[in-house]
């Protein structure tokens, strides 16, 4: 950062900005000595030790342990604290909501996961969310801010949901406000689901490559995606970039709610491939009449090699790798990771996409470019729903 010698940042400010740069470091590493902090962030060790002492009395931080250094010397390690300071994190589906309560290191610490019936009107739909995070506002005091995720098309700067597909009931209904009202003390950072779950597969392969461009694909009730540039998410002018799910494959295809015709989504999310599967059971013979209704049953299929499944899912694989390659070829990223519910099909899902992405490709763009399914064990859009929220409070100077 350039200084104004003219304008110089007052004291304050510069203990504000060596805090902010000392969790940067502790986020980034996690577990660290003040010596390992010292030497990521050029900060004299004298410095850090000084500017960690209100981290540790207003409970950001805390002292955990101890590490071996040169000699033999212990050295105290500090780390984001696991108690009394906490994140609540909500995510909205078309089907379903999800709500989770996280601590600084963003541990969950619970979690639960509702229906959202279409039947219900949105005012009983957003009551019971608000039931369930007064729950968690009862149990755990210190509450620092309210991370949100929500399926686009989102506009994020002025926090609009535009459309819902499959679920109208949000339409029209201003969702982040009606929360703020809810809750005006507490801090709220919306963001658009796929950008969420995008900067936490950043965070989780930053070991390998701490600069570059990474495409993140969002399969399952819907079809999204986000591009990552240098661990930041790239919104476009109004918030709306990566709206993968309402680009045309098909021009002559039906019409998509959003207004396009032949939308990738109409192909390839979960809830189309389950009425197609339930199409087929019922028109067809050689298939037992027992309907799909959820995801699980789908994939229990699926891995179990059930003809149906097995041919619905690859069409789908096939539509997708078709959205991949349009946005490989505009983008330009170094990885592509596909994650959310179709993550779970596992390695012959991923199989036939990379198939047809390097069909559509030129040689030397798919050798360049790392095609991967999330490994990730956690929910990635709650858990980039609470590195933006982190970020926003604690890691911003």
């Amino acid at each position: 950062m350039k200084i104004d010698t003219n304008n110089p940042i007052p004291l304050e400010g510069v203990q504000r900005i060596n805090q902010t740069t000392i969790l940067h470091s502790i986020f980034k590493k996690g577990l660290s000595s003040r010596k390992q902090i010292s030497i990521e962030t050029g900060l004299d060790t004298a410095t850090v030790s000084r500017s960690v002492v209100p981290l540790i009395e207003n409970g950001i931080i805390e002292e955990v342990g101890m590490s071996k250094g040169a000699r033999g010397r212990g050295s105290i390690n500090l780390d984001f604290t696991t108690s009394g300071r906490y994140f609540l994190c909500l995510r909205i589906q078309r089907r379903d909501f999800s709500v989770a309560i996280n601590n600084l290191k963003g541990e969950v610490i619970d979690t639960q996961t509702v229906d959202i019936s279409i039947n219900k009107s949105i005012d009983m739909t957003f009551s019971e969310i608000i039931s369930i995070m007064n729950n968690y506002f009862k149990k755990y005091k210190h509450v620092d801010g309210i991370g949100v995720a929500v399926p686009g098309p989102f506009l994020e700067f002025n926090e609009k949901i535009i459309l819902i597909t499959e679920n109208p009931t949000f339409q029209g209904f201003d969702f982040i406000k009606s929360l703020r009202s809810e809750y005006p003390e507490t801090p709220i950072y919306s963001i658009h689901d796929a950008k969420a779950a995008g900067i936490s597969e950043w965070r989780y392969h930053s070991m390998k490559q701490e600069e570059g461009v990474l495409l993140y694909i969002s399969a399952g009730q819907g079809i999204g995606s986000s591009i990552v540039v240098n661990g930041a998410p790239f919104r476009g002018a109004d918030g709306l970039a990566g709206e993968l799910g309402h680009t045309s494959i098909n021009i002559d295809g039906p019409k998509c709610k959003c207004g396009n015709k032949g939308c990738l989504e109409l192909y390839a999310s979960r809830i189309t491939l389950i009425e197609n599967i339930n199409q087929r059971i019922t028109k067809e013979e050689g298939f037992n009449d027992q309907k799909l209704f959820d995801f699980n049953s789908l994939l229990e299929g699926y891995l179990s090699g059930n003809m149906l499944e097995v041919e619905e899912v690859s069409k789908v694989a096939k539509y997708l790798a078709l959205g991949i390659s349009n946005c490989i070829n505009f983008v330009n990223p170094s990885m592509v990771v596909i994650g959310d519910e179709f993550s779970h099909f596992g390695e012959s899902f991923l199989q036939t996409i990379k198939t047809e992405v390097k069909m559509r490709l030129l040689s030397k763009t798919y050798e360049t470019v790392e095609i991967m399914l999330s490994s990730k064990k956690n929910d990635s859009v709650l858990e980039g729903a609470f590195i933006n929220s982190m970020t926003k409070t604690y890691l911003n100077p």
